[in-house]
């Protein structure tokens, strides 16, 4: 089924050729392009020869097929796909789901599980074996026995043999949705009800909450102990690690003590730095004794963990921030997490009403009847179904699935590699396609129902072919078109002036140079300025061969100090004149008449001093090509954009409806 918005005869505003566009979207782009809206008719005129131009391109990129390539197609139901999002999804679950979650995240829940395991296309008659498994040993949970003693010997996480099912804290997103909604609906020392996940039959006991303790950022080092390491080296690796925190007690420098032995090579360069981190995230061991820092600075004693030996440095820490201030952080969690499905289920839900679905489940397990095990190895024909042509389901009366269209999809199936029973396979598979059938639906009617979405479809489309005729017909050309570009700059290049502008050489050290010396510079502050006119006399002898770097470096080794001990550099360039008053160079404003005899300023800045000299003043001059291509470039593609307007007005017939212009003017 297609649906195709066709502008009513009676509200069509211009005509492009055969094109009809309606009033509606000239006043949607005219309000949307204008910040005074106020429907007068010089605003409007102007508007409507820009959305003209407009227009007219769209025609040209059309009549030249720009929609029909395959490069087309792929972007723009890129971008239809996004748009349909917000249409295909309930907004009301969406919000639910988000404030759930931040509630969540407003405590941590401590719990240890209990798992059996049955696959999400289990058989009914193992699934019944599953849950009464699970409930068995709830039962027994219930009237008192160690939940840690029945983790060990019942539960299939193979985990639960180190830990006794116990999974620590952690908060929202820790956990798929279905385990974390149960955690949280638990009170601290009950025993959940049994849950099913993809994973199987869990029951969980909550042991502990807490308010949530926020994030933390830290450093630290690392000592690696292998798994099964023998008993020597898991002591060296203890005696490593002490040395490291009795040195740093002591007060070594961290960043030092990282590089020299943290064996965490992903951290090494970043000083030991970690991501920030919440609850549920690093191992227990470790979250906790991250958490127990109080002091931006602190370190703690060495942490075993199933990786070996850490240290830790706190760096910083924060509190949970307002739900509007997460709100966009929790929605693309929610859009990775299986819970985003509930959303669309809704939908789904509302539109099996609204299009009227109906189904036969009689007509479905029919067929089911007829599927056979060939189906694992994709072997089956749907001449075992001959005979069979009852409709499975109906959508607006129109649509209608019957059994010979599913058992002809069914026979079409690849080998499977998970051999599912036969009726969870199939169930699976129908609820999918129910689904499917019922969005697709709705996909070909959003233009129909939703005026802003028909728009700003239409404007992707527009955008999309309008970006490839533009770089063909103007930025490419005028970017590569060398000749053309020569003979336009030379036609206007009285439009590429410099300013009055003046030459500079310049240096500049670190201040620290002399307020602390050393061995290796037996200069001090008293001879400062001495040094700087020094440097003053320097730059000015540069600027008789312009090379400054060579004469600064020395007027430099003169003095006895070597350029590369302050890190000081020297060189001249132009520097154009700020609102008629000042230079800025290197971030310092110079005023232009401030100069003096000497030509010459000395300041401090940020820690360093600056020594300037005044080379010469340059006058206004025209700017050469290669000084101001990127503006000739623009200059020359507006030129290249408005003589192929005038063509394409040439070209294709334009008709305004007067009347309707008319009837949008508002009375002042």
């Amino acid at each position: 089924m297609s649906a195709v918005a066709q502008t009513a005869n009676d509200d069509v505003l211009l005509t492009v050729d055969n094109k009809q566009i309606s009033k509606e979207e000239f006043v949607r782009l005219y309000q949307k392009n204008n910040t005074d809206v106020s429907f007068d008719s010089a605003s409007l005129a102007a508007y409507m020869q820009l959305f003209i131009d407009y227009k007219l391109k769209v025609v040209e990129a059309e009549q030249l097929g720009m929609d029909t390539t395959h490069e087309f197609r792929n972007e723009f139901e890129g971008y239809c796909a996004q748009l349909e999002k917000p249409y295909l999804t309930d907004a009301s679950v969406d919000d639910s789901l988000a404030r759930e979650a931040y509630e969540h995240m407003k405590t941590d829940v401590k719990a240890a599980h209990i798992l059996i395991r049955c696959p999400e296309n289990a058989s009914a008659a193992d699934t019944l074996k599953a849950y009464n498994r699970i409930q068995v040993i709830r039962n027994r949970a219930l009237k008192g026995e160690d939940f840690g003693k029945l983790a060990r010997e019942t539960s299939e996480d193979p985990s639960a043999a180190q830990n006794n099912g116990d999974l620590g804290y952690f908060t929202a997103f820790s956990m798929i949705y279905e385990f974390e909604k149960a955690a949280y609906a638990t009170e601290v020392g009950n025993v959940s009800p049994a849950f099913r996940t993809r994973y199987g039959y869990h029951i969980i006991k909550v042991t502990d909450r807490r308010p949530d303790p926020g994030q933390v950022h830290v450093a630290h080092i690392m000592v690696r102990v292998p798994q099964n390491a023998n008993a020597a080296t898991q002591k060296a690796a203890s005696d490593k690690a002490k040395m490291i925190a009795d040195s740093l007690a002591a007060g070594a420098n961290w960043a030092q003590m990282v590089r020299l032995y943290s064996e965490d090579k992903g951290s090494v360069s970043q000083n030991g730095n970690l991501q920030w981190f919440g609850t549920g995230v690093m191992v227990p061991e470790f979250e906790e004794a991250a958490f127990a820092l109080k002091n931006t600075g602190d370190i703690s004693a060495p942490i075993r963990t199933s990786y070996g030996w850490h240290i830790i440095k706190l760096l910083d820490r924060k509190t949970l921030e307002p739900f509007d201030k997460l709100k966009d952080q929790i929605d693309r969690k929610l859009s990775r997490d299986l819970r985003s499905q509930m959303a669309q289920k809704a939908v789904v839900e509302r539109l099996k009403k609204e299009y009227k679905f109906t189904e036969d489940k009689a007509a479905l397990n029919e067929l089911i009847s007829r599927i056979d095990t060939t189906v694992w190895h994709g072997k089956w024909s749907a001449d075992k179904a001959k005979g069979l042509n009852k409709t499975i389901f109906t959508i607006a009366d129109t649509i209608k699935f019957t059994q010979r269209d599913y058992a002809g999809i069914v026979a079409n199936w690849n080998a499977m590699q998970k051999k599912n029973p036969i009726d969870a396979l199939i169930a699976n598979d129908y609820n999918k396609r129910v689904e499917k059938c019922i969005l697709d639906l709705e996909r070909t009617q959003l233009i129909r129902k939703y005026p802003d979405y028909k728009y700003l479809r239409s404007e992707y489309h527009d955008g999309i072919i309008l970006f490839a005729l533009m770089d063909k017909m103007v930025w490419t050309k005028a970017a590569t078109d060398s000749t053309g570009l020569e003979q336009f700059y030379e036609a206007n290049k009285q439009n590429y002036m410099w300013d009055e502008r003046v030459e500079v050489a310049y240096c500049s050290y670190d201040d620290n140079t002399f307020s602390n010396p050393d061995k290796n510079n037996k200069f001090s502050a008293s001879d400062k300025k001495s040094f700087d006119s020094k440097m003053v006399t320097a730059l000015k002898a540069g600027t008789k061969n312009g090379d400054y770097e060579t004469q600064i470096k020395a007027a430099m080794q003169k003095t006895g100090i070597s350029p590369d001990s302050i890190g000081m550099g020297g060189n001249a360039s132009i520097f154009n004149i700020v609102d008629d008053k000042w230079y800025d160079i290197d971030g310092i404003r110079i005023d232009k008449d401030s100069w003096g005899k000497s030509k010459s300023k000395i300041l401090n800045h940020n820690g360093r001093t600056y020594i300037f000299y005044l080379v010469r003043n340059l006058p206004p001059t025209t700017k050469k090509l290669d000084e101001c291509r990127g503006a000739v470039i623009s200059d020359y593609q507006n030129k290249l954009e408005a003589d192929w307007i005038a063509e394409l007005r040439k070209k294709h017939m334009v008709r305004i409806d007067n009347n309707m212009f008319n009837s949008m003017i508002k009375k002042q």
